[in-house]
């Protein structure tokens, strides 16, 4: 008997209670115009209705349903026993708030095979939207002048380039909108369990090290906005530590020195500058005693702080 030849890409797909928007985002995935995919949705042990919602799908061909029995308290978790369930080649982690544009594969899918030697991520703009569905605008337009302007067309990113951008914003939003290797997403070690916020990018500072990205124009991804998000309900001085966390234990792990170094940690003072700007304040207060939490443990990280908020002035200043 022949072996069934395995399909181009697997479709991880975790639920955990947002039955709401549950059923727009698994169909957003089965229209697809592109078909050689299989479907693995993994249900965290939802407890608001997702269950009876996603049983109407289970006896479409490609599509592989779990149910846990038991809540595994981290979609990291859920998405990992999902991809190691996994036969494709390339990998795409869609999440049950968000919902794809029915091109989203075809698009990801030609870009990664045409460069299929050199690219281990092919991810796209992304589209922001409210709970009503409703646009907000995209993610392109947040981005700093020097990404807006290297990605205003369809554009090979080397891994040294990526690393400079996610220095200073996590560039792909959402795991919904890339397309990964298989075999790169298990080198890397998968998203790392110990961030609750801030997995993924740290998952892109390690895969920057090991390949080269494309970047899509197309805006594929609808990534939605509301106060149930990881992000929403982390506190901000909590985000802000993983942050730093993750980009200095980055910078420890692949010995980052010199002017790599220096972006790295000048980048974090822009980032923290932003979040200042953003929050009530009373936020930001907190985030200001976590800075100086750690400018009292490290004098030298007062100088990226400062020389990141200074570049975040110049920054609106010439934006």
């Amino acid at each position: 008997m022949a072996d069934i030849p395995s399909p181009l890409i697997s479709v991880v797909f975790t639920s955990y209670n947002h039955q709401k928007y549950l059923k727009q985002a698994v169909d957003s995935i089965l229209n697809q115009t592109f078909k050689d995919f299989e479907f693995i949705i993994i249900d965290d042990c939802s407890t608001d209705g997702s269950r009876s919602i996603l049983e109407a799908y289970q006896n479409i061909p490609n599509v592989r349903i779990t149910f846990l029995e038991k809540n595994t308290g981290s979609y990291v978790k859920a998405s990992h026993y999902g991809a190691l369930q996994a036969t494709g080649k390339y990998l795409l982690f869609a999440q049950c708030d968000d919902f794809a544009e029915n091109t989203q594969l075809s698009y990801l899918s030609e870009k990664a095979l045409s460069y299929q030697d050199t690219v281990g991520v092919v991810f796209s703009k992304s589209n922001m939207i409210n709970d009503k569905g409703e646009f907000l605008g995209d993610d392109y337009t947040l981005r700093n002048k020097s990404f807006r302007e290297k990605c205003a067309a369809d554009v090979f990113l080397d891994g040294k380039q990526m690393r400079s951008f996610l220095s200073y914003a996590c560039v792909i939003p959402n795991l919904s909108a890339a397309l990964i290797k298989k075999d790169l997403y298990f080198e890397a070690g998968g998203l790392p369990e110990k961030y609750a916020m801030a997995a993924d990018w740290a998952f892109w500072l390690s895969l920057s090290e090991m390949t080269n990205f494309y970047y899509v124009t197309q805006p594929l991804n609808n990534f939605r906005q509301h106060n149930a998000t990881i992000r929403s309900k982390t506190k901000i001085d909590n985000q802000l530590l993983e942050i730093f966390t993750l980009f200095t234990e980055h910078i420890k792990t692949y010995n980052i020195t010199g002017k790599s170094r220096n972006e790295m940690l000048t980048g974090f003072g822009n980032i923290w500058f932003t979040y200042f700007l953003e929050a009530p304040r009373s936020v930001a207060a907190s985030a200001i005693k976590f800075i100086s939490k750690i400018s009292a443990k490290n004098k030298f990280m007062s100088y990226f702080l400062l020389k990141g908020a200074l570049k975040k002035i110049g920054f609106i200043i010439n934006k």
